[in-house]
């Protein structure tokens, strides 16, 4: 097997953003974009949200 040249990654999130969320019907999500900064260049990678009351692993699950 041939030994592989390292490679550096650096992954960047976004601004965060408000987002609607679906469960609570109200605007208590935050959405950021991440990317990553490859050799090649500039690369997205995804979006990520997370509801500040449906992802609170402290509150109750609602049903």
């Amino acid at each position: 097997m041939t030994p592989r040249a390292a490679l550096d990654i650096a992954v960047v999130a976004g601004e965060p953003r408000p987002k609607w969320c679906p469960d609570c019907k109200a605007e208590t999500a935050a959405a950021v974009d991440l990317h990553a900064l490859l050799p090649g260049g500039l690369v997205y990678l995804t979006t990520v949200a997370v509801c500040e009351i449906c992802d609170d692993p402290g509150e109750a699950a609602r049903a």
